[in-house]
């Protein structure tokens, strides 16, 4: 479960302001030229390219806090978050604090799964901005940042995390095994074989977690399915009302006694359809890894970042289940 769509909106606005600001102010045109084609990469969710353009840019100018906020914007995106936040704060040293830049550095906190600096900076941004908090999207994203799904409690040090959860409920036994179904994308053709692999390996490490008390096995037909696995390249496709840090859904029916029904999970796999490249294997079976979590009847995510479940896409994360991951699932199937 997860959203990137509202933070993705508040950064295109920053990257418009970011060009036509700076573009009036230059003398020679080939700095403005560069943000422009970097704008342009951007639109194209082309964030590599993107990023080399405002490089270039910056230096032409060096000195310049908006053309730094955005290579910050492109580093969040290509998942160097720290870097990211290292040249915002540098931006800001230069240029001092502006509400597009608390902007930024909320998003990049949001995809780091941090909800707590992520409210903190868009609630500086606001003040900085008061007229941000009559924006629809602003109240949004403070809303969502609120939500207790994005606030994990208990300690990260304890065995397991079932405590923090907002809500656990597994299948029942009467269910298993839970039919699956990996649903191929005709407009992604080549990587089929890789999400196979992927969500195979998730529904492994999750089943070999619980002792195989939960089992499951693949269908030929969605209709057929209990639950259904898509992937995508397109971000507005993986938007939750909870998720921040995770780049998948999962969207369930809950029985009334609160176990899973029948539900679709879907993944990014691809950094929209100009990327150059899809997501590596790793990260892929992360962010299975995760919403599979979620269908398997976890509702709310790990404080602790070492851990599938907690609320961020680490690109360097390991795509492994920590022990903590393991013992709380295996206590929702004892």
């Amino acid at each position: 479960m997860r959203n990137t769509k509202n933070h993705w909106l508040q950064i295109t606005s920053t990257f418009t302001l970011t060009i036509v600001v700076t573009c009036l102010g230059l003398k020679p045109c080939v700095a403005a030229d560069l943000q422009m084609q970097g704008f342009e990469y951007v639109q194209a969710n082309n964030f590599p390219k993107a990023l080399e353009s405002f490089n270039a840019a910056l230096k032409e100018h060096p000195d310049s806090w908006m053309i730094m906020q955005s290579v910050a914007n492109c580093q969040m995106e290509v998942g160097h978050c720290d870097k990211a936040i290292a040249i915002l704060q540098k931006s800001i040293e230069v240029g001092g604090l502006h509400a597009s830049q608390c902007n930024s550095m909320a998003a990049v906190f949001q995809r780091l799964g941090d909800a707590k600096k992520a409210l903190n900076w868009l609630n500086l941004a606001c003040k900085l901005d008061p007229a941000m908090r009559g924006n629809v999207q602003v109240l949004a994203a403070i809303s969502k940042l609120q939500d207790p799904e994005n606030n994990p409690t208990g300690s990260p040090a304890a065995p397991d995390y079932l405590s923090g959860l907002t809500m656990a409920k597994g299948w029942p036994k009467a269910a298993m095994p839970i039919k699956v179904h990996a649903r191929q994308n005709i407009q992604l053709p080549g990587f089929y074989p890789v999400f196979q692999a992927a969500i195979t390996d998730a529904f492994e490490q999750w089943c070999s977690a619980t002792g195989n008390a939960f089992s499951y096995k693949f269908v030929n037909s969605a209709d057929a399915a209990d639950l259904v696995c898509d992937y995508t390249d397109r971000r507005e496709l993986v938007s939750s009302r909870h998720e921040l840090g995770i780049d998948g859904i999962a969207e369930m029916l809950l029985k009334q006694d609160q176990s899973p029904g029948k539900g679709t999970l879907c993944f990014l796999v691809k950094d929209g359809p100009g990327a150059p490249t899809f997501r590596s294997r790793e990260l892929v079976t992360r962010c299975c890894l995760h919403e599979v979590g979620h269908a398997l009847g976890m509702h709310g995510h790990s404080p602790n970042m070492r851990d599938i479940m907690f609320p961020g896409a680490l690109r360097d994360g390991q795509d492994k289940l920590s022990e903590r991951d393991k013992n709380t699932m295996k206590r929702i199937y004892r």
